[in-house]
Parts: C-alpha cells; sequence; structure tokens
C-alpha cells in the first residue's frame, strides 16, 4: 500500500530551492555605494543580487523570462523583484565567473537537492504503467 501524503510531500520537496538571501544585509548600503556621484536613474538592485541571479540562470539554463518567475517564486522576502529586461541588461554588463575553481569565504552558496530530478530514461512511467516489455530480437 503506497502512503500516498508522503509520496505527495517527496515530490514537492524535489522542486524545492533553498536559497539564501545573505546579500539581503548589505543591500541597502551596496545600493547606496553604487548610487553614489551615478548621474541618470539609480539602481534599484544591487550587484550582489544580480549576481545571483546569474548564477541561478547559469546553474538552471535558463531563458530570462523563466529565470524572473524563480525570482518571484522565492523570493517573498525581497524588497523588490526585477523583470526580465534589467535582469538581462545588468547581467551581461556584469563579469559572472563559472569557472572559478574555489570560492572566498564571501562567496555565493548556491545548493541545489536534485535526487528526484531524471533527465534519462524519456518514456519510462509509460512503460511501467503499461507493463511494456523491451523489444530485444
Amino acid at each position: 500500500m503506497i502512503d500516498w501524503p508522503s509520496y505527495n510531500r517527496s515530490l514537492v520537496r524535489r522542486g524545492e530551492i533553498l536559497f539564501s538571501y545573505d546579500f539581503l544585509d548589505t543591500w541597502g548600503s551596496e545600493l547606496v555605494g553604487m548610487n553614489k556621484g551615478k548621474k541618470g536613474k539609480p539602481f534599484v538592485f544591487p550587484n550582489s543580487f544580480i549576481l545571483v541571479i546569474g548564477y541561478i540562470r547559469y546553474s538552471f539554463q535558463l531563458p530570462y523570462r523563466q529565470t524572473q518567475g524563480i525570482i518571484k517564486a522565492t523570493g517573498k522576502r525581497l524588497p523588490a523583484i526585477p523583470s526580465y529586461c534589467p535582469i538581462c541588461k545588468r547581467m551581461n554588463k556584469l563579469t559572472i565567473d563559472t569557472k572559478k575553481d574555489k570560492m572566498d569565504n564571501d562567496g555565493l552558496v548556491i545548493a541545489i537537492e536534485s535526487t528526484g530530478i531524471k533527465v534519462t530514461n524519456r518514456g519510462q512511467w509509460m512503460n511501467e504503467k503499461w507493463d511494456v516489455q523491451s523489444r530485444t530480437g
């Protein structure tokens, strides 16, 4: 007998993204420094936040609109949420080094739990559902 509530909770946990909000501690002071002496419209989002978004986008290989969706869904504690256009413009101005061997103590931490994500065995569910045997001759 399958414990459906437990099974459902495990499926939901597969899609959870644990997000560190350490960049919120310096949000205001970083923006003050970035906007000091700046001409034109002031920055609304600090570079550290844009960098976090960039790493998420790179890690999941997402387009900008889907990246905006992840930030919107996980960023309930954020002061503001950028749309995909400012994300694109700001990320293209930043240097995002994805080849670093080790991060410094102030590095970025992204934790992804992916034990339930499968990228192979396409159609496995259908084979199990309909009891299809492989055709080996």
